[in-house]
């Protein structure tokens, strides 16, 4: 089986290349997966290990977090303007192998572009990525190892061949083709456009009929929530319209219904038959389905309960479920959503998020930038959020400098930066050396504060 090389900066994502390379352990193996801290013996010579690792690995994951791009030295260079940089070298020498090399985003990271890379770099910008989420790390690690095909190569070299039965080929990695690493499968993309034609050609809309109301039954219901708030826009009820029946002159021919699930975002849903996943979706979207009952349940992340609706031959099943909440964050921090104590998702910087009506609590992800505060979030409706101001040094060295709310440390920037913070009173310091004397400053909502 092919080994995998998983390249990080300590800075940027220690904890999630250990989260990840134990991950891949558990899945492929030990002998697998090569990370420096926990496949290098002591005593070795780590740098020629990692030639040694470089020249016999299968496929390289790089990790990029927010401080990949532009991560400093001591003396406050660009690190990977660096040609001694040991991520540049370990990311460059995969690439001159062409050997797939996966971006893996984390905490909301854009792929840099190739202007901002060095010579040697420029073609990771064109390599497909694929994105780990907080709050649901298990499952895209398993999605991104079943797409290398590692499992099916795994399967292949531990199972033992059997007399007069065809041993498989291991299946390859992932070439670098463009394309093959998006969320949505073709495959199913093409059923959700041959649903839809389905219900297009053979049932369009008809008024309400006066037929009985179809409920949606949640499995559970989210605490702080109204009284209906998983089944609908005010009762809980959805409302049915009555279809043509599908008509054939064949024996036990099945009459289509369609799910209607009028989602305001874009996130994904599955759709269980009892314990079988039938198919999924994403935002708001119809699906021809077979009468009986479902279960949607959110797909990445639990944006909504799951809940158990009915489908009854020739009628469409509307479902409208789910509020907004519309954060104008001015910077590109990241932020977490809570329902009680439950981690829903997180977005970053200025964003829209979808959720289930009740009440959350949003939180800064990887810093205290903003105090915590309670979200109402309501069904059919977007909550907007007008929430801190910007504070602007430009100091003309390369050196790091905290911020404090009080004694409490918020966050750091290095030389010339911005920052985003709620509104407040702020004392700026040098870091790790006091090149300046501290200074407080008082931000209010929507305002731009520069160092005195």
């Amino acid at each position: 089986m092919g080994a995998v090389f998983v390249s990080y900066r300590r800075e940027d994502s220690e904890g999630q290349a250990r989260a990840l390379s134990l991950e891949l352990v558990k899945l492929l193996g030990k002998d697998a997966v090569f990370m420096d801290v926990d496949s290098i013996a002591l005593g070795r010579d780590f740098r020629q290990i990692l030639q040694e690792r470089l020249g016999s690995c299968d496929v390289m994951v790089t990790l990029i977090g927010p401080g990949w791009l532009d991560a400093k030295d001591a003396s406050g260079n660009r690190r990977l303007d660096s040609t001694t940089d040991y991520v540049r070298q370990e990311i460059a020498g995969a690439l001159k192998r062409n050997i797939p090399v996966i971006p893996v985003l984390l905490q909301g990271a854009q792929l840099p572009p190739p202007e901002r890379l060095p010579d040697d770099l420029q073609d990771l910008s064109f390599r497909n990525g694929f994105e780990l989420g907080h709050a649901t790390w298990e499952s895209d690690v398993r999605e991104m190892v079943k797409r290398l095909g590692l499992l099916d190569q795994k399967a292949t070299t531990t199972a033992p061949p059997s007399t007069g039965t065809q041993v498989r080929t291991p299946a390859r990695t992932v070439p670098a083709t463009p394309g093959r690493f998006q969320r949505g499968p073709l495959i199913a993309a093409a059923a959700v456009i041959a649903g839809i034609a389905l219900l297009v050609a053979l049932y369009p809309k008809t008024q309400d009929s006066g037929q009985p109301a179809t409920h949606i039954t949640p499995l559970s219901q989210p605490s702080g929530a109204s009284a209906g708030g998983t089944a609908g826009r005010s009762s809980g009820a959805v409302r049915t319209a009555a279809l043509p029946a599908a008509t054939s002159g064949a024996a036990g021919a099945i009459a289509a219904s369609a799910l209607e699930f009028n989602w305001p975002g874009g996130d994904c849903w599955d759709i269980f038959r009892g314990a079988e996943l039938v198919t999924y979706q994403c935002g708001a979207k119809s699906q021809a389905l077979e009468a009986g009952r479902y279960t949607i349940k959110a797909k990445n992340a639990p944006v909504f309960l799951p809940f158990e609706v009915t489908v009854k031959p020739g009628v469409a099943t509307p479902i409208a479920l789910g509020g907004v909440i519309d954060f104008n964050w001015p910077g590109g921090d990241c932020w977490d959503i809570f329902r009680g104590n439950e981690l829903v998702t997180y977005q970053c910087g200025a964003k829209k998020q979808a959720l289930q009506a009740g009440s959350y609590t949003i939180k800064g992800k990887n810093a205290p930038v903003f105090l915590p505060f309670e979200a109402e979030i309501k069904n059919g409706s977007a909550t907007r959020i007008e929430l801190g101001g910007t504070f602007s040094f430009s100091w003309p060295g390369g050196d790091c400098w905290d911020i404090f709310r009080g004694e409490e440390l918020v966050t750091y920037q290095c030389g010339a930066k911005q920052q985003a913070l709620g509104a407040g009173t702020y004392t700026i310091k040098g870091k790790n050396a006091p090149v300046f004397k501290p200074f407080t400053i008082q931000l209010a909502n929507g305002a731009e504060v520069k160092a005195p």
